[in-house]
């Protein structure tokens, strides 16, 4: 999986295409694009998968640099997705996630070969807090499309983006290779909810969107029950 995800990062140039550069030239300063954070290496040959997405990276600057200009996240993300790295335990990002894994798959041992980890944009220009521009989102989103090429790499059931709705505009742009017809539902569970399915000409479930909030500062036991309730709701037998 990494290999083809790098792959992928090296055949558009991230960090170095004309996109990218157009973008920096917008931006008071950015770290490095960084890489997606984890997927186990036969994530797209399973059943029942789950990619999460958080809005921008942080700290790309102190990650590796590999062979173009964007850093590898891979171990960082794991690390933090073990809750082994110093911080995990504090960012909402990992601690909820680790506790959605354990809870709808039974074990963080058994679910973890399901999950996949990256961000909807590559760089950032804090390391704090999300302060995406507007030029950063369209640039990385809609014109280098790096987040799309992902999920069509990965090829998930199912797609959790943490991002509120700042990202709304973006998101219902995407529409995956075979899709005939998109279905929106709307307000599932509270206001900040949208749950989008993409079918194919037979009716069948590529996969599904659900965007939320991110999980930071929200109460911890109600944010992972409704996540959970929707995985096993979405479930495919």
């Amino acid at each position: 999986m990494k290999q083809e995800l790098f792959k992928l990062y090296t055949d558009i140039k991230l960090g170095q295409n004309e996109i990218c550069h157009s973008c920096i030239s917008n931006e008071d300063s950015l770290t490095r694009p960084l890489s997606y954070y984890y997927a186990d290496k036969e994530f797209n040959n399973f059943d029942d998968t789950v990619l999460f997405v958080g809005k921008t990276a942080i700290g790309g600057d102190d990650f590796p640099l590999t062979n173009l200009l964007f850093s590898d996240a891979t171990n960082f993300g794991e690390l933090s997705l073990d809750l082994k790295e110093e911080y995990a335990t504090r960012r909402a990002f990992y601690s909820y996630t680790n506790e959605i894994i354990k809870r709808y798959y039974g074990s963080y041992e058994v679910g973890k070969k399901f999950i996949a980890l990256t961000n909807i944009v590559k760089c950032n220009n804090t390391s704090t807090k999300d302060e995406t521009s507007l030029n950063m989102k369209t640039h990385c989103i809609d014109k280098l499309q790096v987040i799309w090429k992902e999920i069509e790499i990965l090829n998930p059931k199912r797609v959790i983006f943490y991002t509120a709705r700042h990202y709304d505009d973006f998101i219902r742009k995407f529409k995956p290779t075979g899709c005939i017809k998109i279905v929106d539902i709307i307000d599932n569970y509270c206001d900040c909810w949208w749950h989008r399915k993409f079918l194919d000409n037979k009716g069948n479930i590529i996969f599904d969107f659900l965007r939320i909030y991110h999980p930071e500062r929200k109460p911890k036991e109600d944010y992972v029950a409704k996540v959970v309730k929707w995985l096993k709701e979405t479930k495919r037998l």
